[in-house]
């Protein structure tokens, strides 16, 4: 719960998750009353009101006095003010009620300029993560095509006639365990489609495939033997650190592990 005070009011109201509220303290102080009739007009309008308003609109809460005792308190946003000010009448009431208005609303704007820049600022910050994930990704990904090339001469070398395919192949592979994609719904410019967490996954498949490729042509495997391996690492990966979202939502990935693995 964030505090901001309104120096010309001299109103200190507090934020609680993006909604200005004010304490039944201050209304007592400001208005020049008890606390005790404060708290005891808030009970008058708690039992004249709904309880979906009143649970809404007048949340008890507790502070300490000047001894040290623990009492009780109100905590209001601007409809359960606003209906409680109904009870307040003459000049000096009618002056602090706009005094208060102010305050609110200020408060309000601060909120919204408040999040529009956290909103900003977040955005920037995917920003370099995801252009950071598309780096590496690419760099993961020349890296793989790297090893299939040498993979399909070591294809053909064992008298495969269709080994060229294995470019495709194996990236379909990927994109159908890690997505559910096929070749012919794959968009354009796919990986530009993906945000930080699905590249971090693609990534670490990519990896997972040259590295199957490359243990497979070491230990001199049959290329076909070799294909099996790596679709094997892929779902083993996945199983690891599960599947990525799927395209286009916003549900958030499994990053953290999927980083401990590439490390």
């Amino acid at each position: 719960m964030s505090k901001m005070s309104t120096p010309t009011q001299e109103i200190q109201l507090t934020s609680h998750a993006g909604i200005p509220m004010v304490s039944s303290l201050t209304v007592a102080e400001k208005f020049g009353k008890r606390h005790a009739d404060v708290l005891r007009a808030i009970e008058k309008v708690r039992k004249e009101c709904s309880v979906d308003f009143t649970e809404r609109n007048f949340a008890l809460s507790e502070y300490q006095d000047s001894t040290g005792r623990t009492l009780p308190m109100v905590i209001m946003p601007r409809d359960g003010f606003s209906m409680l000010m109904m009870r307040f009448t003459g000049s000096k009431a009618a002056s602090w009620r706009e005094k208060f208005i102010a305050a609110f609303n200020k408060m309000e704007r601060y909120i919204q300029a408040e999040a529009i820049r956290q909103a900003r600022q977040a955005e920037r910050h995917a920003q370099l993560e995801w252009q950071q994930a598309r780096s590496t990704g690419k760099l993961a990904r020349r890296e793989e095509t790297d090893i299939i090339k040498e993979f399909i001469g070591y294809a053909k070398g064992q008298g495969s006639r269709n080994a060229d395919m294995y470019y495709l192949s194996l990236t379909a592979m990927v994109n159908r365990k890690l997505f559910g994609l096929e070749p012919k719904n794959t968009p354009e410019h796919f990986r530009d489609t993906l945000d930080a967490a699905q590249l971090g996954h693609l990534r670490m498949a990519e990896i997972a495939v040259r590295r199957a490729l490359t243990e497979g042509m070491t230990n001199m495997l049959p290329y076909k033997a070799i294909f099996t391996f790596a679709k094997e690492r892929v779902k083993q990966l996945i199983a690891m650190v599960g599947k990525p979202h799927p395209l286009l939502t916003g549900e958030p990935a499994n990053t953290p592990l999927l980083l401990a693995v590439v490390a």
